[in-house]
């Protein structure tokens, strides 16, 4: 969606053409994944640790309430889209002719279809317009979704840490449901690092980046980073 948005910031023919494969990309992924049930399960059971939590966070009373204001709010406007996610696109004739070129490397172009081409030479107004509006009902999910990520993301646990030869093994707590975990390493280095999790245990590898066209290795040295915990 920032990538999108970011297109239609400058929306000129080009821009207009990617920001309609990136349309084509959510379009995917929409139809692959229920992302709207899926969202509302989560705002629900976000929207009741909430309601369990704030008897006892007395002090943090009304910062709790607006965000539960927010999250029925944005769960009623993503509950009233009809169908799932992409169901307003399912039948669009120019958005599937599209969709089925491109599959093929450099497939979406004016000289294969012609239609595209005539699009792409409407008025600006015009292709921002059609843009708005095969992307509204995304544009209601993404904003429920950067809600939802604003309040786990606040509610976190920050460690600093070492991997002790690059490698770093830690089991979860029972207590939380965590939902992300992140690592911070200093800007001058050059590993990065691999993570493995479930529900139980995660562990991290750090490895060398300083070569980019072959596969990294481990790098054994021991590792300074900051590990954050997310759960809601």
């Amino acid at each position: 969606m920032k990538r999108f948005n970011n297109h239609l910031e400058t929306p000129t023919p080009e821009n207009c053409q990617a920001a309609v494969m990136v349309l084509l990309e959510i379009y995917s992924l929409s139809s692959r994944l229920d992302v709207k049930n899926a969202t509302l399960h989560i705002m629900d059971g976000v929207a009741q640790s909430i309601r369990e939590n704030r008897e006892i966070e007395e002090s943090d009373k009304f910062r709790m309430e607006r965000i539960l204001e927010k999250l029925e709010e944005k769960s009623k406007r993503l509950y009233n889209l009809s169908g799932q996610l992409g169901q307003h696109l399912k039948s669009h004739n120019f958005l599937n002719i599209l969709r089925q070129r491109s599959t093929i490397a450099g497939g979406v172009n004016g000289l294969d279809i012609p239609l595209f081409s005539y699009w792409l030479n409407l008025p600006e107004k015009k292709r921002i317009s059609d843009l708005n509006d095969w992307i509204t009902p995304y544009s209601t999910a993404f904003s429920a979704i950067e809600l939802l990520m604003e309040v786990i993301l606040e509610n976190k646990e920050t460690q600093q840490l070492i991997a002790e030869g690059g490698f770093y093994q830690a089991s979860l707590g029972s207590a939380r449901d965590y939902q992300f975990l992140s690592i911070k390493l200093p800007g001058n280095v050059s590993f990065y690092p691999e993570i493995s999790a479930g529900k139980q245990r995660f562990s991290v590898r750090f490895v060398d980046a300083s070569l980019l066209e072959t596969k990294g290795k481990q790098n054994f040295e021991n590792v300074e980073f900051t590990l954050t915990l997310y759960s809601y």
